[in-house]
């Protein structure tokens, strides 16, 4: 019952959400205030970034999961290997969800809508579950005030869908920086 109410909940903010972000009609170049480009929710084209990004090293916190994001290759010996903890659903059934655990594999700088970001791909097939994953490397505007940073999923029946929760990221400690902890 009380995880129906949460669904429910959530699903309204989202709504009220899109129905602002579509009154709005954002354009490429609109900012949602100090410089933050608002979230186009459009249909969402993947593109080249617009502007030149270093390689991920970030993780990522957020209501629908942690992500660690970086460029480094699994196996590499460094520790610092991709992987996600998020919840999914199994779609089309987004009633049934779950945490799912899974290691990201970095694609390189994409950008979708308006946003620049890292494209990750899961160990998934995207049918029930995301193949791909998309962390931005920059704030968006959500509305309300709040500015934050913003994942999306790819899936083969969907394509790209914004995750409309925002995610704070955090710089990876270096090894050398957890000795004598």
């Amino acid at each position: 019952m009380k995880a129906k109410s949460v669904g429910a909940l959530l699903l309204a903010v989202a709504g009220i959400w899109l129905a602002q972000a579509a009154a709005q009609n954002p354009r490429e170049g609109d900012k949602g205030g100090k410089g933050v480009p608002v979230l186009d929710s459009r249909k969402i084209e993947e593109g080249e970034a617009k502007n030149k990004l270093d390689e991920p090293n970030y993780g990522y916190v957020g209501t629908l999961g942690t992500f660690s994001a970086s460029a480094k290759k699994a196996g590499a010996g460094t520790g610092e290997e991709a992987a996600a903890a998020f919840v999914v659903h199994q779609y089309p059934d987004v009633e049934k969800s779950a945490l799912g655990l899974t290691k990201l594999q970095y694609e390189g700088p994409k950008r979708l809508g308006n946003v620049d970001g890292w494209v990750f791909k899961t160990e998934w097939d995207g049918k029930q579950y995301p193949s791909k994953v998309f962390l931005s490397a920059e704030k968006v505007y959500f509305g309300g005030g709040e500015s934050a940073y913003i994942a999306a999923d790819h899936r083969t029946d969907t394509g790209w869908v914004w995750k409309l929760m925002p995610l704070r990221r955090m710089e990876m400690l270096k090894k050398s920086g957890a000795e004598g902890r």
